[in-house]
Order: C-alpha cells, then structure tokens, then sequence
C-alpha cells in the first residue's frame, strides 16, 4: 500500500449509480471513483493553465468546444475508414 495519508468519507448515491460504481470498481469502488475525482482535478489543472496562457473568454476551452472538436475528429475517422473501404 502506498504511503500516501488517507481520509476516510461517507458518500450517498442513488442506487443506480451505486451499482454502476461497483460494477466499474471490480470490488474496489473507492479506487474506481478516486479515479474519477484524479481525472477531473487534471482537467481543471489543464484549463487553469491554458487560462494562465491566454486561452480565456471566446478563446477559452469549454465542454461545448470539447464535445464539438471531438466529433469533428470522429468525423475524419469516419471519412478515412469509408475511403479505405472503398479503396479496398
């Protein structure tokens, strides 16, 4: 185990997530929604430091902007995929 100072809190869920928490967690749902929680603290670090660089107002990165420029980069795998089917 490593050494790292744990504290030990409580949370409620309704059941749904619950279950969906534990199904994911394999037997350690704490490990599981630790995870998470690192996960989203990382992308408040990266937005902290883009803001720091400039990226702020129209230029900021958003959820919108995220979800927007990642189906822009699905649609491109897509239009690649078709074309090596075609291709072939």
């Amino acid at each position: 185990m490593n050494k790292e100072q744990v504290d030990r809190t409580s949370i409620s869920l309704p059941v749904d997530l619950a279950e969906y928490a534990r199904a994911k967690g394999k037997g350690n749902t704490s490990a599981y929604l630790a995870s998470l929680i690192e996960r989203d603290r990382r992308l408040d670090r990266i937005k902290a430091m883009l803001a720091e660089h400039g990226y702020t107002g129209d230029r900021a990165v958003t959820d919108v902007g995220v979800a927007a420029m990642r189906e822009r980069l699905n649609q491109v795998r897509r239009q690649r995929a078709n074309g090596r089917q075609q291709a072939a």
